[in-house]
Formats: C-alpha cells, sequence, structure tokens
C-alpha cells in the first residue's frame, strides 16, 4: 500500500536485509519496500544513510511548524513528485539533499517567523501563475535547460557538437492525441519528437519522414539532449507554439 511521506519519516528506522546485500538502514521497512525507489534506496548504502539524516530532520522541521496539517501535506506532495519523477539514483540523491537543506532551513527557523511565512520567490520562467502551479510542489524547482529563448523558439546547446551547430532551435506544439509534440531544428535538418504517458521512452523521426518506416525508439534517459528537450516540455517549461 502506497505510504505517505508523513509515515514515512515517522516510522521506525530498521534494517533491510537482501540476499546479495549488507543490512541498510532507511526510515521504512526495507521488508516491505514495494516501489521501484525504494527498493533502490534499501540497497544503496549512500541513499540509505540520506533517507535516515532525512527523517531526522523532517521530525525536528514538524516540531517547530506552526501549522503541521499544512506541513505533512506538503511533505506528502514533495513525495508524490520524487515518486513520478526520479527513477534511477542520481535523481533521488539529488531529491534528498535538496529536502535536506529545505527541512534544514525550516527546522532552525523561528517559530514566529513560520507564523506569517514571506511570500515564496516565484520561479522566474516567464510563466502565468496556473503554468508555474502545474510544474511542481513548492521548492521542487524544475529549472529550464535551454539558454535563451526568441519568438516562441527555445534554444539548447548541443555539447557533442562545435561552433554553430551546437545551437537547437526547439519549438513546442502541445499535445495532438495524447503525444507530446516538439520539433528541434538544427540548419536545414528538422527531427520530431514525440512521447505520452510517463514518457519513458522517445519517437525521434527526421522530417520529412514515414513515421511507420523511419521512428526512431530511445531511451529517455535524463541526460541527452532529446531527453532535457521532452522533460522541459513535460514538466511544463515551454509554451506551445500553436498549430504547426
Amino acid at each position: 500500500m502506497k505510504k505517505t511521506l508523513s509515515f514515512l519519516y515517522t516510522a521506525l528506522a530498521v534494517h533491510c536485509a537482501f540476499t546479495c546485500a549488507p543490512a541498510l538502514a532507511a526510515s521504512f521497512d526495507c521488508g516491505k519496500a514495494s516501489s521501484a525507489n525504494e527498493k533502490i534506496i534499501c540497497g544503496d548504502a549512500e541513499l540509505s544513510a540520506l533517507d535516515d539524516k532525512l527523517g531526522q530532520t523532517f521530525r525536528q522541521a514538524r516540531m517547530r511548524a506552526a501549522d503541521k496539517r499544512a506541513f505533512s501535506a506538503d511533505s506528502d506532495r514533495q513525495w508524490r513528485w520524487r515518486e513520478q519523477n526520479c527513477h534511477e539514483r542520481g535523481c533521488l540523491a539529488d531529491w534528498y539533499r535538496r529536502r535536506q537543506a529545505e527541512l534544514q532551513a525550516q527546522a532552525a527557523a523561528p517559530v514566529l517567523a513560520q507564523v506569517q511565512p514571506a511570500p515564496a520567490e516565484p520561479l522566474r520562467l516567464g510563466l502565468n501563475d496556473a503554468q508555474i502551479a502545474g510544474i511542481a510542489p513548492a521548492g521542487a524547482m524544475p529549472w529550464p535547460h535551454y539558454v535563451r529563448v526568441d519568438k516562441g523558439q527555445y534554444f539548447y546547446e548541443d555539447r557533442q557538437a562545435g561552433g554553430a551547430a551546437s545551437l537547437v532551435g526547439v519549438r513546442y506544439y502541445g499535445v495532438e492525441n495524447g503525444q507530446h509534440i516538439i520539433e528541434a531544428s538544427r540548419g536545414n535538418a528538422v527531427l520530431r519528437y514525440t512521447c505520452s504517458a510517463d514518457c519513458a521512452y522517445i519517437g525521434e523521426l527526421a522530417l520529412p519522414g514515414d513515421i511507420e518506416k523511419d521512428m526512431v525508439i530511445v531511451r529517455n534517459d535524463r541526460n541527452s539532449l532529446p531527453s532535457l528537450i521532452v522533460n522541459d516540455a513535460v514538466n511544463g517549461l515551454l509554451v506551445p507554439s500553436g498549430v504547426h
């Protein structure tokens, strides 16, 4: 059964035993780990240590929270964001370090300062309030990977290319028939990227081309240029250009 973050952090730390790895501590019962992320954490000494440390800081921050219900609700949102967006070790490690810094700040802040907190600094992405609210919970900070924007076209740097070819122009056309539609151009060459559902895989089609014969499917590794572009679109960081 899916656990909430407040349950995960208030559970006693236990040791989980694996037949091929030493027992590692975590702030939840490794013997009942159900999600892929929980299993990664239980099998990784560094992530397990980060989880233990975060559990301690969580309890300290919760004790100082003026509105404990709101604090728990925000923690649940943060955990759900991690489960939906992190699918490999590097993302989990980044998430733990960010949450540790956030909770440490809340734990150290005077109680009176939390009764009427200052307004959160808005994301400076040129988006409206509705777009910002749909990106991720407060504090998640999914920053864009493009270097500049010009008249609805987003420019990404391809570090594997040199000179003028290093910049790739991107236009996002929103969602059509359940598919995110993105076109990337470098000189006269144009590629169309598509993905649906969780975008674990990305379709690449050189235009003009036959989608039935020429489509190439690649894994979303979150590091390649196509992955960075697609993830920016999925996270609401690219504004649709309209009909193409």
